[in-house]
């Protein structure tokens, strides 16, 4: 809809103005969607501005891992193929941009599968992914962060992350700040693990295949994996 106001197109936004009454007045129902919400729009006539803004507003956000996978299921059901679920669930945590991406992950994983007869399984969803969806990296992420951020979910301080303590609740925090430092930073697996208290690369590449293998198996630990990335992309 902002497009109608971009240049002040006068007779476009006349000829809408009558198509957007016409149906209105045979009882049908109009979608419209803008970048904006119509308080902020620019250029339009004020009879439209009052025809949009009587309608309901709604913001349409980037789908959650449910609403994702969700969709998944629904291509893969409707296409009458067989996916195995953790392939399901590998796909609706990394490929988050929108709902042609997650489609064309799923028909690429087929395609792929048909002409090189290889199982589909997550390690073929890795590869697929790898090719169609950049890894989103934020620049401006730094591990510190991600400690900070994981040690306040847990309600735990950074020197116990950071310690040798095996306490169940410790070790899991201290994986998952591996985990997203090495799925939204740059920093090397070394140094990942110096800022974790001296691990190890090997550690750090551990911690991050037995947080995967969790959120496959633990809605409930998947969906806090979710609540912590949200948080680490709004920095």
């Amino acid at each position: 809809i902002q497009e109608f106001g971009e240049g002040k197109r006068v007779g476009t936004q006349h000829t809408f103005f009558h198509i957007f009454n016409h149906l209105r007045d045979a009882g049908k129902q109009l979608v419209l969607t803008c970048d904006k919400k119509p308080a902020e729009l620019e250029g339009l006539e004020e009879r439209l501005l009052t025809r949009f803004k009587s309608g309901l507003s709604v913001e349409i956000e980037i789908p959650n891992f449910e609403t994702r996978k969700a969709i998944l299921q629904s291509k893969i059901e409707k296409d009458g193929v067989r996916i195995p679920e953790s392939v399901v669930n590998y796909i609706a945590e990394h490929v988050q941009s929108n709902i042609r991406d997650l489609e064309g992950t799923v028909a690429s994983l087929l395609a792929y599968s048909t002409m090189t007869g290889r199982t589909i399984n997550i390690d073929l969803a890795k590869r697929v992914i790898s090719n169609l969806v950049a890894v989103q990296k934020n620049d401006n992420l730094s591990i510190d962060a991600i400690k900070q951020a994981v040690c306040d979910y847990y309600d735990i301080p950074q020197n116990v992350l950071v310690s040798n303590s095996r306490k169940r609740e410790y070790v899991q925090a201290r994986q998952v700040a591996m985990y997203f430092a090495k799925q939204l930073t740059e920093d090397s697996l070394t140094n990942i693990g110096c800022s974790l208290g001296n691990r190890t690369h090997a550690t750090v590449l551990h911690a991050c295949k037995t947080v995967q293998d969790l959120m496959e198996t633990d809605k409930g630990f998947r969906l806090s994996i979710n609540e912590i990335e949200n948080k680490l992309k709004q920095k």
